[in-house]
């Protein structure tokens, strides 16, 4: 089965660029595709302002408290970032981006010149793609791959996305077609 993007605004080369800057978010997010690109976000904003708290990073990103805790208790748990209490606060915890997130991230903004916000901006478009749909890095790296290459197949799909079971890489290309972000061109083909 052949299935294309319903909208194809970027051209193959950003499209090139996009694969390769979601595969070192993945790597930054300890190899989980299964990760949402607002805790990638999340990651990026820590990443730009180190020792931040988590007050000031939901002043920044656009993510509510509880989801932010969510996603900091993965990102520490993952070893991605570190967490630093307070001199003058016990409560205060300042977050820092550390080892294979730090280095995974500044390869992904070297296709950004170096600027935080760039990426963080690239991010955001990815998710406002997708409406209210709550996108992967797998989800993205699926979109940017049929607009890599245009029309694929679903063992195109495959080849290019990370290790995991073919029953999740199904779901996450039959959940973008249910959401209307894929269409098949071969309605007859499974």
């Amino acid at each position: 089965m052949a299935m294309q993007p319903i909208k194809q605004d970027d051209t193959a080369a950003k499209a090139d660029a996009a694969t390769i800057i979601l595969d070192h978010l993945v790597a930054a997010l300890g190899g989980e595709p299964g990760c949402t690109l607002r805790r990638a976000a999340v990651l990026v904003d820590i990443d730009e302002n180190p020792a931040t708290t988590k007050a000031d990073i939901m002043n920044r990103v656009d993510v509510n408290k509880s989801a932010l805790t969510r996603d900091i208790e993965w990102l520490y748990d993952y070893g991605c970032i570190t967490r630093t209490q307070g001199d003058n606060d016990g409560r205060t915890v300042s977050l820092h981006t550390c080892g294979y997130a730090k280095k995974n991230i500044d390869l992904a903004l070297a296709y950004f010149d170096f600027n935080h916000k760039s990426l963080q901006n690239f991010l955001f478009s990815l998710i406002n793609l997708f409406g209210q749909h709550k996108p992967t890095l797998r989800d993205a790296k699926i979109v940017a791959v049929i607009g890599q290459n245009g029309s694929v197949t679903r063992q195109q799909i495959f080849e290019s996305l990370y290790n995991a079971p073919t029953t999740t890489q199904n779901r996450a290309v039959h959940n973008l077609i249910n959401f209307g972000l894929l269409q098949r061109e071969d309605k007859n083909d499974e």
